[in-house]
C-alpha cells in the first residue's frame, strides 16, 4: 500500500465551530487586489480576500470571530467572519431601495426587491409576483445565509414560497436545454419537473453521465440553496444507494497538519477512472493493507461522485 504524505499549512479545526483568528496585515497584490493576513488559534497564517470584508472593520492586531465553514479531503480550510451586525436566522428592517424586474438565467421573469444594509450595499431580494410592491421605507428581511460577506435574504414572511419540492424526495426531469451563466462562466443543464418548473444542474460534475437534451432523468432533491435554486443529485448510470461493490485501491495520503494532527485518506476508483477519496480518521486501523481492491457500500452521491463507506 502506497502511503503519500501531504504536508498541510493550516491547523485541524472543527467545520460549523467558531474560533477567534487574528488579522495579521493587509496585502495588496499589482492587480489592485486587497487580502487580509490572518492566523489561526494555533499559529496558521492564511489569506482571506479583502474586498468581500471591506466594512467588517479589520485591522491589523485584532481579534475577530470566524466561523470554519469546511476543510475539504484536501486539507484546505474555508472561514467566514462574523458579520458585524447581522446573524443568520435573524429578522432585520433594511432600508426599501425600489421594486424591480428582470429575467433570470433561465429566461423568467423574476420579481424583485432592492434593499440597503446598514453599510449602504445593496441586495435583490426575490419575491413573489404582487408582493414586491412596498408601502413604507423599511422592509423586515430574513438572513438566510451570509457567505463571502454578502447576505442572501428573503422578504420576511415570504421565506415559505421558496420551496415547492421536498428534499430527500426523487423526482423526474427533462433537461431542456444547455447553456453557460454568464455571471460564473459555468455550464449547466437546464431542466424542468411536472409542473414545468425550470432547475439547474452544473455540467461538469456529470459528465460521465451522458446526459443530453431531451433526456429525461430522476433526480434527488438535496436541499435549497441561498440563490433559490435546489441542489439535485441525479441517479447514478452504474451504482446504487445501499450496495456493495468493489473498487480499485491507488494509494493513501496522509494529511500532516501544522498543529501536528493527521488523517488518512483512502484514494479509490470508480468505474469512469475518476478518484473517490475516503476518510478513515486520524488512524490507520481501517488501512486495506495491500489488497488491490476494496469492498464498499454505498453510502450515498455528491457531485456525481459515491460517498463510501466500509462493509
Amino acid at each position: 500500500m502506497i502511503i503519500n504524505t501531504v504536508k498541510i499549512n493550516n491547523s485541524k479545526l472543527t467545520p460549523g465551530k467558531y474560533y477567534q483568528f487574528e488579522v495579521i496585515k493587509t496585502l495588496e497584490f499589482d492587480n489592485n487586489e486587497k487580502y487580509l493576513v490572518l492566523e489561526d488559534p494555533l499559529g496558521f497564517k492564511f489569506l482571506l480576500p479583502g474586498e468581500h470584508y471591506a466594512n467588517y472593520g479589520l485591522k491589523p492586531g485584532e481579534k475577530k470571530l470566524c466561523r470554519v465553514d469546511k476543510i475539504n479531503c484536501k486539507g484546505k480550510m474555508f472561514i467566514e467572519p462574523e458579520h458585524p451586525f447581522y446573524k443568520e436566522g435573524e429578522i432585520y428592517p433594511f432600508r426599501f431601495v425600489e421594486s424591480k424586474e428582470r429575467f433570470n438565467f433561465y429566461d423568467e421573469k423574476e420579481y424583485i426587491i432592492v434593499v440597503s444594509d446598514i453599510f449602504e450595499n445593496k441586495w435583490d431580494v426575490k419575491t413573489s409576483q404582487g408582493n414586491n410592491t412596498v408601502n413604507s421605507q423599511q422592509v423586515d428581511c430574513y438572513v438566510n445565509k451570509i457567505k463571502k460577506g454578502k447576505l442572501f435574504l428573503y422578504k420576511a414572511g415570504d421565506k415559505a414560497t421558496q420551496t415547492r419540492l421536498i428534499p430527500g424526495n426523487y423526482h423526474e426531469f427533462v433537461i431542456i436545454n444547455e447553456k453557460t451563466n454568464p455571471e460564473n462562466k459555468k455550464r449547466y443543464f437546464i431542466l424542468v419537473d411536472k409542473n414545468n418548473t425550470k432547475h439547474v444542474l452544473e455540467k461538469r460534475f456529470y459528465l460521465n453521465y451522458n446526459l443530453k437534451q431531451g433526456h429525461k432523468i430522476i433526480c434527488r432533491v438535496d436541499k435549497l440553496s441561498s440563490d433559490g435554486y435546489y441542489y439535485l443529485e441525479p441517479l447514478h448510470p452504474h451504482y446504487k444507494i445501499g450496495k456493495k461493490y468493489k473498487f480499485p485501491v491507488k494509494r493513501v495520503d496522509k494529511l500532516e497538519f501544522s498543529n501536528n494532527k493527521q488523517k488518512y485518506i483512502l484514494i479509490l476508483e470508480d468505474i469512469f477512472g475518476e478518484e473517490i477519496m475516503v476518510d478513515l480518521g486520524e488512524t490507520v486501523e481501517d488501512l486495506p493493507g495491500n489488497k488491490e481492491f476494496i469492498e464498499c457500500k454505498i453510502k450515498d452521491f455528491h457531485r456525481g461522485k459515491p460517498v463510501l463507506e466500509f462493509t
